[in-house]
């Protein structure tokens, strides 16, 4: 267990940049599937990052649950503040 999954650690990072960049859906996705992926190679191939692989895929959720509440509460002034941000 000494090398860490490069993988987790990519779910670990994809994870905290969907947070930087409003509606970064794709980011929180690739986050909760390398994560998958780094739970996997570290429970195959014996490597540590299973705590980063979990990061990632909570931080991914996260983000899914957040926009999805934001936009059930705020609905089209949500929408056309993100149209706003984006240029």
């Amino acid at each position: 267990m000494g090398t860490k999954s490069k993988i987790a650690i990519a779910s670990l990072t994809m994870g905290i940049v969907c947070f930087l960049n409003l509606l970064g859906i794709e980011k929180a996705i690739a986050a909760i599937v390398f994560g998958w992926l780094g739970l996997k190679e570290a429970e195959v191939e014996q490597k540590a990052g299973k705590k980063l692989a979990y990061a990632g895929i909570i931080l991914g959720c996260l983000y899914i649950v957040t926009i999805t509440v934001l936009a059930v509460l705020y609905g089209p002034k949500f929408i056309e503040h993100v149209r706003m941000m984006k240029g």
